[in-house]
């Protein structure tokens, strides 16, 4: 083959490759690519495909549902809340069906139903919880502060219908939730707890839980104080948690189930009131001592007669508990008179008395929490109370209950504030807590009766008030048994 033929193949497929490029050019037309306006879905931030339909899909799901549907009585179940559906422009056709993405997600996150989250915020901590009616929030706040009002009482202050305290009574002036309760309308994940009606919600808003599990039978020799005592409650607690016993006299049943649970509202309930009574004023029993008769000998120099007070308190409750009191009025309606006991005291070098004890404090007073089990107002945790606290009195006046020497006077931590200790001997001691001054000092002598301090609200304490503690042979006594 020579170089001419070489050179005339060449120019002709040149020649023809040339023709074929312009005739293409001239005849092909490129094939638009075209946008679709589809659905990206995505679950927990993580894509899980494209969907023509967004209301197939949530219609599939509500379809497919059934179960939620009857266990919360609701009429449409939604999607996950970490659900996403959003619409995008693509040229992908590279599509997934609503029942293909449906049996991706269906158990990889919980569904959601329409209902209302509350929070409950107490000192910055925020607790959280669902509840499908709006109402049943309502009634279980009604339901919790009926475990410490009457009903009647409760409805007249509502309807601003109270009768005005002609004689003796209360009328109450505020009733308030303490803590900030808001509720919003949310879609609930179906892994939460959701309260569905208001009874079990009232029992979870009054002891913060649904599960009274604390069983307890009755044995013969129960009272309800010892029950409530032994299982570190209150009697008050107590009864709320048995609202089918009559009151703390009620007889019991050898045998009888009875519930033994705190009470502690997951929103503290505020009582503000005016409360008038009639107050007996127990008389004192002086003791003298006669050094011209034997110490085995005594008699009544004169007899005690009890006074009569008619007393208006403002009082402020917190749940169970007085936090506050304030003495408005009093009419001495009979003066009380002292009881005077002679003792013979010859030949005794020294001695003491301890059958008669002086009350701490000026009367008419009001007693706002007993010794014994309850919910500490401030901590909020189940603690013995191991005294008397004392408030709603005319003066601040704090006296010793029997004489003995001081053995403390001042400031001590854990709660007690500026408080006094005397010894009493014969095993006896009395302290004095949240005192605003002291008026004695250790290694005092004092007598019983004798000015002591000043009332205050030192330590850990919701207002003034006095704590008084008895021990006898080191161990807690209930005060009150001092005075039978």
């Amino acid at each position: 083959m020579n170089n001419k033929e070489i050179t005339l193949g060449s120019l002709f497929f040149g020649l023809f490759l040339s023709i074929l490029i312009i005739y293409l050019s001239i005849t092909f037309i490129p094939k638009e690519r075209q946008i679709h306006n589809y659905y990206q879905v995505y679950l927990g931030g993580e894509k899980i495909g494209l969907i023509s339909s967004k209301d197939e899909l949530l219609d599939l799901i509500d379809k497919e549902q059934q179960e939620i549907k009857d266990k919360y009585k609701v009429d449409k179940v939604h999607s996950p809340t970490n659900l996403e559906i959003n619409p995008v422009a693509t040229y992908s056709t590279n599509l997934m069906s609503a029942k293909e993405v449906y049996e991706e997600i269906k158990d990889l996150d919980p569904f959601t139903i329409e209902g209302y989250e509350v929070t409950i915020t107490r000192d910055k901590a925020k607790k959280t919880f669902y509840i499908l009616n709006k109402e049943d929030l309502d009634s279980a706040v009604r339901n919790t502060v009926l475990a410490f009002v009457n009903e009647s009482k409760y409805d007249d202050y509502l309807n601003g219908e109270q009768e005005e305290i002609v004689d003796t009574g209360v009328e109450i002036t505020n009733i308030y939730l303490k803590d900030n309760v808001s509720i919003k309308k949310a879609y609930v994940s179906t892994e939460e707890e959701i309260f569905t009606d208001a009874d079990s919600l009232s029992m979870y808003f009054l002891f913060g839980t649904t599960n009274l599990t604390n069983k307890y039978k009755v044995k013969s020799s129960d009272t309800i104080e010892t029950i409530a005592y032994n299982n570190k409650l209150g009697v008050s607690d107590f009864l709320i948690a048995n609202p089918d016993i009559a009151g703390e006299n009620a007889l019991l049943a050898v045998g009888q189930e009875v519930t033994v649970a705190h009470v502690d509202p997951l929103s503290d309930i505020v009582i503000e009131s005016f409360e008038t009574e009639y107050q007996t004023v127990k008389y004192e029993t002086k003791v003298i001592y006669d050094k011209t008769i034997n110490s085995d000998q005594s008699y009544v120099k004169q007899q005690g007669s009890n006074g009569l007070s008619k007393v208006t308190f403002a009082t402020k409750q917190i749940n169970n508990s007085i936090v506050n009191t304030a003495q408005v009025e009093n009419e001495v309606i009979r003066e009380a008179v002292d009881r005077i006991m002679v003792y013979g005291a010859k030949n005794v070098i020294y001695y003491g008395n301890t059958t008669y004890w002086a009350w701490p404090t000026v009367k008419p007073f009001k007693i706002s929490s007993h010794y014994g089990y309850r919910i500490h107002p401030i901590r909020k945790t189940a603690h013995l109370h191991n005294g008397t606290d004392i408030t709603g009195t005319a003066s601040n006046n704090i006296f010793a209950i029997q004489s003995g020497k001081v053995t403390h006077a001042g400031w001590s931590s854990g709660g007690a504030g500026i408080n006094i200790v005397i010894n009493h001997e014969n095993g006896y001691t009395s302290t004095y807590m949240h005192l605003s001054k002291t008026i004695v000092k250790v290694g005092d002598r004092v007598d019983k009766g004798q000015l002591i301090g000043i009332m205050g609200c030192t330590g850990s304490c919701t207002g003034k008030h006095l704590h008084l503690t008895v021990k006898k042979d080191g161990s807690t006594i209930n005060p009150l048994t001092l005075y039978k």
